[in-house]
This record gives C-alpha cells, sequence and structure tokens, in this order.
C-alpha cells in the first residue's frame, strides 16, 4: 500500500491544514514497514490515533477487509477529522483506555504516543493495552529512540515546535527514550516482546518498532 498517495486522496475532503498534517505525517512515518503486523481478521484498537491515519489505511487495505476497526484519541476535533474520511463500520471516539474492562481485540496498536506522556504513566497506557487484548493478541508500538544523537536533536526540536508552540500535538513535552527503556515498559505490564529492530528511514527520525504478545 502507498501510504502516502492513500492519506491524500482519504482526506481530500478537509481542510488544507489537516491534509498537509496527515501527508507529512505519511511521508515521515513507514507504516508500510510495520502495517503487515497486524491481523487480517478480528478487532484492532489504536491508541491515540490523531486523525485516524493509520485506522484508515488499515481500513482501506483490501487484506484486512475483515478487521473490525477503532481509533481513540482524547482530542476531540482530531477524532471528528478521522471520522469524516473513515469508511462504514470504523469507530473513532474520545472514550478512554480504561473503559475497555474486557479484552475484546486482537490487536492494539501505540505510534509515536509515548514520547509525550510522562514515564510515570506509561505502565497505566500499556496496562491498559494488555488488559483489553485478548489471549494471543499482540501489541505493536512504533516509537522514536534516542539514537543516534544527531537524529534526536533534530527530532527533539521539531516535536518542540509541534507540541508548544503550534500546539499540532497535545501532550507533555516530549521525550525519546533508549529502545531498552521502551522495552523493559512493555515487557513490565505482562507483555512478551517478541519482536524488535529500527525501521529504515531516509529522514531525521529513528523509528523503532515494538511488538508484544500477550501469553
Amino acid at each position: 500500500m502507498n501510504s502516502l498517495r492513500t492519506a491524500w486522496k482519504a482526506y481530500e475532503g478537509e481542510p488544507l491544514t489537516t491534509r498537509a498534517h496527515v501527508v507529512a505525517r505519511a511521508l515521515t512515518c513507514p507504516f508500510g514497514q510495520f502495517i503487515d503486523r497486524f491481523p487480517t481478521r478480528g478487532a484492532v484498537l489504536d491508541v491515540g490515533c490523531g486523525h485516524g491515519l493509520l485506522i484508515n489505511l488499515l481500513a482501506r487495505d483490501p487484506s484486512r477487509s475483515g478487521l473490525k476497526l477503532a481509533g481513540i484519541d482524547h482530542d476531540a476535533a482530531k477524532i471528528e477529522r478521522a471520522r469524516r474520511p473513515a469508511p462504514s463500520g470504523v469507530d473513532f471516539s474520545t472514550r478512554a483506555l480504561n473503559s475497555f474492562s474486557a479484552p475484546v481485540f486482537d490487536a492494539v496498536s501505540i505510534v509515536d504516543v509515548l514520547y509525550t506522556v510522562k514515564r510515570q504513566a506509561w505502565d497505566e497506557i500499556l496496562g491498559g493495552c494488555f488488559r483489553a487484548l485478548r489471549p494471543g493478541g499482540r501489541l505493536i508500538v512504533k516509537e522514536v529512540v534516542d539514537r543516534p544523537r544527531w537524529k534526536y536533536w533534530a527530532i527533539m526540536a521539531q516535536e518542540t515546535l509541534s507540541v508548544t508552540l503550534f500546539g499540532i500535538t497535545k501532550g507533555e513535552p516530549p521525550h525519546f527514550e533508549s529502545p531498552a527503556s521502551y522495552r523493559a515498559a512493555i515487557a513490565g505490564v505482562g507483555f512478551t516482546v517478541v519482536e524488535e529492530r529500527p525501521l529504515a528511514s531516509a529522514n531525521w527520525i529513528s523509528h523503532y518498532l515494538f511488538v508484544g504478545r500477550k501469553i
């Protein structure tokens, strides 16, 4: 799937600022390198979905037509913009993660969210993902790590502007951690980490993938 072309077409009715944001997201985030970690059938939840790009990409993937897709985010304006291009049956809401008290999902994703949240809150978020997953379900985490250092300082500058100046991303001041820190947090709430690796990137962002399994 060409995520850039799909993003441009899917959000064509949205304001230019929204469309530009999702296109920039498609350009800088290597969705194509981890979208195949999602199942082809079952229920999927994206936590901190923003404008809903990942869920809307999955919804347009013919090989994943058997998925029941949902995205949640605390930003109501972004959820509204995520809903408009969404195909029928896709559920976007501001529902809280801890409201999913029963294990109802086969995969839960967190993509570039933890860096905007205080480290002390990670256990609550990851624990909520663990509880929402059925046994055997997978957690898919894509985050930005703190190495190499030149990329770290470049992304810090970008995200500081996004959070503190432009307000594009809502959350705490950005902080990017080591792979070991993310791994420990994922394993610490009960997941078995079955895959972790850097994702190739031609830009200034050090993308890193983790896949956890609820045994």
